[in-house]
């Protein structure tokens, strides 16, 4: 390939966003994909033959990562607290409340992480993937996936700790 890197980004990147927009029909979900996208084309340059082929490539990743960024989606199950059971609602709401603000603390820490962090992360904790399937899937090995586990274990601790120092 002749093209550096940021002219290929500059050159494909409306086509990308495009693509996960079309399918996620949410514009900070699909900014998150043109970065996952953008990571994996990276990696794989190297195995680009065809430079005309460049734009619909990338637009098959994007849109694969939407697809199973949705599906992903899908299996997360919320509970309304209109569906929990009377005899234990008013201590179970307050579990169910605790519960989700601690969710939402790590989900909003985990998507300040690098995209590359964040992947293995939410793919590891959230979704419950063990190392190797996380390697398959993102066609790395075992080692990175550990490796990459691990920085973004300590990235996260760190941020908290900043946090929790800067407001006591």
């Amino acid at each position: 390939m002749d093209s550096t890197f940021s002219d290929l980004y500059t050159t494909y990147y409306q086509r990308v966003y495009y693509a996960a927009v079309k399918i996620t029909k949410d514009r900070s979900l699909a900014e998150d994909i043109v970065q996952e996208t953008f990571i994996k084309a990276y990696d794989k340059m190297d195995e680009v033959e065809e430079e005309k082929k460049v734009g619909a490539w990338l637009a098959t990743i994007a849109t694969r990562k939407a697809i199973d960024l949705l599906r992903k989606e899908k299996r997360l199950v919320t509970l309304p607290v209109e569906d929990l059971p009377l005899s234990q609602a008013a201590f179970d709401v307050e579990a169910f409340v605790e519960q989700r603000s601690l969710m939402e603390f790590v989900h909003h820490r985990i998507t300040a992480l690098p995209p590359k962090l964040r992947v293995v992360l939410q793919l590891s904790c959230l979704e419950g993937w063990k190392e190797k399937e996380i390697a398959e899937k993102l066609e790395i090995s075992a080692s990175c996936v550990k490796s990459r586990l691990h920085r973004a274990r300590l990235a996260l601790k760190e941020r908290t700790m900043v946090d929790y120092h800067s407001t006591a």
